[in-house]
């Protein structure tokens, strides 16, 4: 046989041979990266899960199991929650979980100069959204604003000091469940992930996606431009949620720390994007408090991307995000 004929012989047994390869390279992926799938309800909101990765269905128990202890920490309105514990006595000795969140809420507060707050549970209260929502009396909201304040709040090592106001992590924590869901994705080695929590979703894996911003005056459903993102979180505050109507003007939940009554200026709509799901939650609210100008500067100190909406549909969207946007609405218009 020639050296010719010996050549292709050979080529084609390393043909052969990557093609088994690529066959069983595919067989391989499909058995041992499965598609979970489930919806659920905690943390007061709707939670959706949707896992590609080996073991998805356990890692989908794992994260069920995980929102269920963080609701027992951080809902206030448990008697047995950690925060709840904390309201109680004015403080105590943290867990160090719990204590790294209350590090980063004191930063994300005193970097916005207050316009996120979270000691604000008893004006919320007096609010009463979510309930029996009313207007409430203007010395009403003066007398617990003088009791407030994250100021009155410090910190040193796990021992915590609460000098006034009712902590409410009402504003973070569904930031601080797609944090936690995170570290069980890349514990689990998990090779891709879509998380949404409320208004706050993860993105996981180096796979791009395409997150929707609502539209503030449709539909739930319904939205008005597309973020193509990967591995990043992404959280939205709306003064369309939790409103109410009285003597003919709407009020929304989004409270200001200043005045006590819900934030007054052009914005309707405000997306950040972050790495870490707590910052995107706590700035998403801080940033609507702030407007768009010092909410973009907010935003950047962080090291996030910010869109924001008008309400006269102007979108605003910084640096990093304007790329990674399409409006799909043509009555909305970027600037």
């Amino acid at each position: 046989m020639g050296g010719d004929g010996v050549l292709k012989k050979i080529g084609a047994i390393f043909a052969a041979v990557a093609a088994v390869a690529i066959v069983a390279f595919f067989v391989w992926d499909g058995v041992f990266n499965k598609t979970a799938s489930k919806e659920f309800f905690a943390m007061d909101t709707v939670i959706s899960v949707k896992i590609t990765g080996k073991d998805a269905d356990k890692c989908v128990a794992e994260i069920e199991k995980c929102v269920a202890e963080l609701d027992s920490i951080l809902t206030r309105h448990k008697t047995t929650s950690e925060i709840s514990i904390i309201n109680k006595n004015s403080g105590g000795n943290l867990s160090d979980k719990t204590a790294e969140y209350f590090r980063l809420l004191l930063d994300v507060s005193k970097k916005s100069g207050g316009a996120f707050d979270f000691t604000l549970g008893a004006v919320s209260d007096l609010w009463g959204f979510g309930k029996n929502p009313v207007v409430p009396e203007v010395a009403e909201i003066q007398k617990l604003l003088s009791e407030c304040g994250y100021n009155k709040v410090t910190l040193s090592g796990n021992e915590l000091t609460v000098g006034g106001g009712i902590i409410d992590f009402g504003a973070v924590g569904k930031g601080i469940a797609l944090d936690e869901i995170r570290s069980i994705l890349e514990n689990a080695k998990v090779k891709e992930a879509v998380i949404s929590v409320g208004g706050s979703v993860l993105l996981y894996g180096e796979k791009e996606a395409s997150v929707g911003i609502r539209d503030p005056y449709g539909n739930a459903g319904r939205s008005i431009a597309t973020l193509s993102l990967a591995d990043t979180c992404i959280s939205t505050s709306g003064s369309y949620e939790r409103c109410f109507e009285e003597n003919g003007k709407t009020y929304h939940h989004i409270i200001d720390p200043k005045t006590g009554f819900p934030v007054e200026n052009e914005l309707i709509s405000v997306t950040v994007i972050s790495q870490n799901g707590a910052i995107s939650d706590a700035l998403s609210t801080a940033c609507f408090v702030l407007g768009v100008e010092k909410g973009a500067a907010l935003a950047k100190e962080f090291g996030c991307e910010a869109v924001f909406i008008t309400k006269d549909k102007r979108v605003y969207a910084t640096d990093g995000a304007a790329p990674k946007l399409e409006i799909t609405d043509t009555s909305y218009t970027l600037i």
